[in-house]
């Protein structure tokens, strides 16, 4: 496979994707990827672990986050370079993590209303659990048979055991992410171009701090990716780029989306 030397949004099993951080970046620099950010959603739990050993083979590792917030409509904010050690970061993202495991106690008693028991050992262990989570061990205990059908009868906003989740606004992950003294960044802007409000979204958050855009992933096709660009140059923003790995989850590979970050983006994430 060729890869690109640079993934910036990759998930591991500390939240929605099934790889251990130490598989991740193995897999990274088997296929000659040099700059690797896992952005797990709203947890840092993997980050000490894989930038030790990333160091240790050689890989330059980015600090990276996806914080899932909710305003008019739901939009992930990537954070990179922030301080892991900043003590508002890591509160926010323990409180983050107990109100997942208190929403994911919920949904399994009413599952367990409608006689389908799932306890919370069934799950896999994460530090940022959510329904997907509880997707697979419906999938496992016979319940359905796919992650879709989980969501469908059960899980999502339709479904008989839907409890919505407490989100913080865009505005705040932007400012969370700049209190740690990071750069925030728009994940997979696509769906925002396409209802016309990318601008908005980008002229609204840039006051508050917002430094990027995500302008190479999977369903950008070339064009797209022109577009975003622009808007990255019109507003001083930087280009990032990344597959949203998440192992067997999502039939992506990792640096499967060919990008080069331009000079600006190398030098304020420290890219090689």
């Amino acid at each position: 496979m060729k890869a690109n030397k640079y993934d910036l949004h990759i998930h591991s099993a500390y939240s929605d994707g099934t790889d251990t951080p130490k598989q991740i970046l193995d897999k990274a620099k088997a296929f000659g990827i040099e700059n690797v950010a896992i952005t797990d959603h709203d947890t840092i739990g993997a980050l000490k672990e894989a930038k030790a050993y990333a160091k240790k083979i050689g890989i330059n590792y980015v600090n990276g986050v996806e914080l899932s917030t909710f305003g008019l409509t739901e939009v992930h904010v990537l954070g990179y370079g922030f301080d892991e050690n900043n003590d508002y970061i890591n509160q926010t993202l323990e409180d983050f993590s107990n109100q997942r495991r208190e929403r994911v106690k919920k949904i399994l008693d009413m599952l367990a209303k409608q006689n389908i028991i799932i306890n919370e050992e069934d799950l896999v262990e994460s530090s940022s659990i959510g329904r997907l989570h509880v997707a697979n061990a419906l999938i496992k205990k016979g319940y359905v048979a796919t992650i879709p059908e989980a969501f469908d009868k059960y899980l999502g906003v339709k479904g008989s055991a839907y409890l919505p989740s407490r989100r913080i606004t865009p505005l705040e992950g932007v400012r969370i992410i700049k209190k740690a003294g990071g750069i925030p960044v728009i994940a997979h802007p696509l769906k925002f171009f396409q209802e016309r409000k990318l601008e908005d979204l980008i002229i609204g958050l840039k006051q508050y701090g917002l430094g990027g855009i995500e302008v190479y992933y999977n369903t950008h096709d070339e064009k797209t990716r022109q577009v975003f660009y622009a808007l990255a140059q019109k507003y001083k923003l930087i280009s990032t780029g990344g597959t949203d790995y998440h192992g067997k989850n999502r039939k992506l590979e990792m640096g499967s989306v060919m990008w080069e970050p331009d000079a600006v983006t190398k030098n304020l994430l420290h890219l090689k």
